[in-house]
């Protein structure tokens, strides 16, 4: 259905993309700033290439798989030099388990690429170390960007001082997946979906009462994604971020009522695994995206996860109004449904020889029609406000993923994001366990992060 309308479009885009960045005139209005891969990513990223009649080249950087990243941004380069005859484009891609160390190393030598696509966990520790550019003023005084980026995905990727040192591309928060046949079986109506945590457990009891199969699948696995959906949980609860990115701490630690409010999140974690009898079997040996297959084969009646996982189960989504899988919003707590938001993006290296070049080229990609390229080829949430009416997103299962986007909290805007989410998942764990209390699980998130942050 869908999915064979995006690939015909992405046929189309192929031989023939719309003009990059919107147009002449909104280009003009802005701040100025492969066709073939290229063999590396750095190395005098934004000189100019006398072999090409005094061009500026350009090193264009996506994070993943070349042969998955390249259909994708072949046309959109070649479009972009052909509207920019001055300048040529050079793109690669690089593995995510290289990135971590790579860029920090090409960063330090001053080659990082002139347009890098970066995810938080390299982002927020390049920008510590100078090696990325802020962009917040040129997305401001961009007539595009300023209006198409929601508000609240743009507060997501600031920081307390107002500085953006990447443009969102890839963005998804958590939200409740369900089993509309499961719903019916149990005597519940598929079109009324829980909207709190208190009706999501009561739908769960009711699920694994009627039909025998479990209404939750919730699993404790101390990984990166268990941590984000206990920040979920704690922002839903509190309504403020889980770390202070000013002051280098937890939200929490100098705040009785936050701290309070985390700890009654915590038990009902506790809960939730322990006294309700409505999840799956061991669920220290799931991270929340290990569910997936047991959502998918019926065995789990509701999961959290987001919109990266529509590209998982395409094959039931694309039955339109006969497909059994449906999204919801994130369950609200006493203060609504705040889950936290991936942000990945575009940047510009702080020592970019050609800035206003490179911030052509992110304008680009940012087009609305690339954008979508990039989002339904990849798998990827639609980010722009121009995105959210096309075609391509117009399943109802995209809906309640889009308007998540409204409402959405942040992850730890710190270099040592890694440090600091591993130390909130393993606390989070014990806690769902039964092996530390709420208030010793926050106190060793306190304590663990205190003892190995360094400025």
């Amino acid at each position: 259905m869908k999915r064979l309308l995006a690939l015909a479009m992405a046929v189309i885009m192929t031989v023939s993309l719309t003009a990059c960045g919107g147009g002449k005139e909104e280009q003009a209005a802005d701040d100025k700033g492969g066709s073939a891969p290229a063999s590396t990513a750095s190395g005098d990223s934004a000189a100019k290439d006398a072999g090409s009649g005094g061009k500026v080249e350009l090193n264009l950087l996506r994070l993943g798989d070349l042969t998955k990243a390249e259909p994708i941004f072949a046309p959109i380069v070649e479009q972009f030099e052909k509207e920019n005859p001055d300048v040529t484009v050079k793109f690669d891609a690089m593995a995510w388990t290289e990135a971590t160390t790579k860029l920090k190393l090409l960063g330090a030598q001053g080659e990082l690429p002139d347009v890098t696509f970066i995810n938080i966990i390299n982002g927020w520790d390049l920008a510590s170390e100078g090696y990325l550019a802020d962009l917040s003023d040129r997305v401001k005084n961009d007539p595009v960007l300023s209006k198409d980026i929601p508000q609240s995905v743009i507060d997501v990727a600031t920081t307390s001082d107002g500085k953006m040192y990447w443009v969102p591309a890839a963005t998804g928060a958590f939200s409740l997946w369900y089993n509309k046949d499961l719903f019916k079986q149990a005597g519940l109506d598929p079109e009324k979906p829980p909207q709190t945590m208190e009706e999501m457990i009561s739908y769960a009891k009711t699920i694994t009462e009627k039909t025998g199969v479990p209404g939750l699948g919730f699993g404790v696995k101390a990984m990166e994604d268990y941590a984000n959906v206990i920040e979920s949980f704690y922002a839903s609860y509190t309504g403020v971020d889980i770390w202070d990115d000013a002051n280098k701490c937890f939200t929490f630690e100098n705040d009785e009522n936050n701290r309070k409010l985390f700890a009654d999140a915590l038990e009902q974690v506790r809960a939730i695994v322990n006294d309700y009898g409505i999840i799956q079997p061991s669920p220290e040996e799931y991270n929340p995206f290990g569910l997936r297959p047991l959502f998918r084969d019926g065995q789990i009646a509701m999961y959290l996860d987001g919109g990266w996982a529509v590209k998982e189960f395409l094959d039931e989504l694309d039955k339109g109004e006969d497909s059994k899988f449906m999204t919801s919003l994130f369950p609200a707590g006493p203060a609504g449904s705040h889950p936290i938001m991936g942000c990945d993006g575009w940047s510009i290296p702080a020592e970019c020889k050609n800035p206003d070049e490179a911030w052509k080229l992110v304008q680009c990609l940012m087009s609305s029609d690339n954008q979508t390229r990039h989002a339904t080829m990849w798998g990827l949430m639609p980010i722009l406000e121009s995105e959210k009416d096309k075609e391509e997103f117009a399943d109802p299962y995209w809906g309640p993923l889009v308007k998540q986007l409204e409402t959405v909290s942040a992850r730890p805007k710190d270099k040592q994001v890694a440090m600091i989410e591993q130390a909130i998942a393993d606390g989070a764990q014990a806690a769902a366990l039964e092996k530390m209390t709420p208030d010793e699980a926050i106190d060793f998130m306190i304590q663990t992060v205190a003892s190995n942050y360094s400025e």
